[in-house]
């Protein structure tokens, strides 16, 4: 049989065959996708959406004429409908997450918005894909509840505070292995820095006393229990953090802080431990998170713990690096004197640095 010639015209047919293929496959994944997708012009007027975007709106009607994307999700005036020209002008992809606020809790969603502008029709300017990750929300939310519920039920049974403070913080220790004996070694460190530093700054400071040393340790297995609301996949995560999910691994000071509200101000051991989860990553310098605090408006409590979990860290593997010794710790401390930490406290370590090398080596 003889071969079809390779005419212009039946090459032109080919390829019109094939990108009609191609759209009837597209559209098909287009319709069948969990992710809502939407096209949308130059000024933001919705033009056609896939069944996973309508049921995430509750669009209901045939005619989007007067529909707006930003009437769905508000983002801000760094990206709305008066944004639109320009991104399209230099062809930029944002990808964001917006939050949207409800009535109530359940109402609530988190939405990955991403939008991508199109130069292939006359019609349609920007595609917009949302994915619904509102389900980290209602996550995150019960992990709050949880907490929220045992801190309760210690105050109301008054059990023995050691022993319950060990068991709630024990709980970030079911999703990450490496927190147990951290938690043990911090405390040993807290007891002995504050101590050190009661020996020299106790006349002065007349409210750090012997309890304030006890109690400091102990609460001291609490600066991480925030992270019992942040994501496996970042607590987990073998790698170095990127910078966006470095920012939501910040979010475990804020969620302490909320789930241990209800003991602010008082005199107890989780009142100090709210203080300590919330301030432990705080600097000297006000370039720590989440307040920026600086100097001594930080707590004394978040100011030594912050040196003791550091000084940890540094002489412990983590997924993404190697330990270092302790007199390679002494000279990183002693460099961040000043900086990261209040001066006082890094003098009242290197005093005692040495009861620091021999906790480590105890508690391996």
């Amino acid at each position: 049989m003889m071969a079809k010639p390779d005419t212009p015209n039946s090459s032109f047919l080919d390829i019109v065959e094939n990108l009609c293929a191609l759209n009837g496959k597209l559209e098909t994944i287009v319709e069948s996708s969990t992710n809502g997708i939407a096209e949308i012009d130059i000024y933001g007027r919705i033009l056609a959406w896939n069944p996973s975007f309508q049921k995430l709106f509750g669009i209901n009607h045939a005619n989007t004429d007067k529909d707006f994307i930003f009437d769905y999700i508000p983002v801000g005036d760094d990206l709305s409908a008066e944004m639109l020209p320009k991104l399209y002008e230099k062809q930029t992809v944002v990808l964001r997450d917006v939050l949207l606020e409800g009535a109530d809790m359940k109402d609530r969603k988190l939405l990955e918005v991403k939008l991508v502008p199109l130069d292939i029709s006359p019609r349609i300017d920007f595609i917009v894909i949302i994915k619904d990750k509102s389900d980290i929300l209602t996550a995150l939310h019960n992990r709050e509840l949880f907490i929220k519920a045992l801190l309760d039920l210690i105050e109301d049974i008054k059990v023995d505070n050691r022993k319950t403070i060990y068991n709630l913080a024990s709980l970030v220790e079911l999703r990450d292995t490496t927190t147990g004996e951290h938690l043990k070694r911090v405390e040993a460190f807290t007891h002995r820095l504050a101590r050190g530093y009661y020996e020299t700054f106790g006349e002065r400071d007349h409210w750090v006393t012997e309890e304030y040393v006890e109690d400091i340790g102990v609460s001291a297995v609490l600066h991480d229990i925030g992270k019992i609301g942040i994501s496996d996949s970042i607590l987990m995560k073998p790698d170095k953090l990127t910078p966006c999910e470095m920012d939501a691994m910040k979010q475990h000071t804020y969620i302490a802080g909320r789930a241990l509200e209800k003991h602010q101000g008082k005199k107890d051991f989780l009142s100090l431990g709210r203080e300590i989860a919330m301030t432990h990553h705080e600097k000297w310098n006000g370039k720590g998170y989440p307040k920026q605090l600086a100097g001594t408006d930080i707590p004394l409590s978040g100011r030594i713990v912050a040196l003791c979990d550091t000084y940890d860290a540094i002489t412990h593997d983590r997924p993404y690096k190697n330990a270092l010794s302790h007199r390679e710790a002494c000279e990183i401390i002693k460099g961040e004197r000043g900086e990261s930490f209040d001066p006082e406290i890094v003098d009242v370590f290197l005093e005692v640095e040495k009861d620091f090398e021999r906790i480590n080596e105890e508690m391996r």
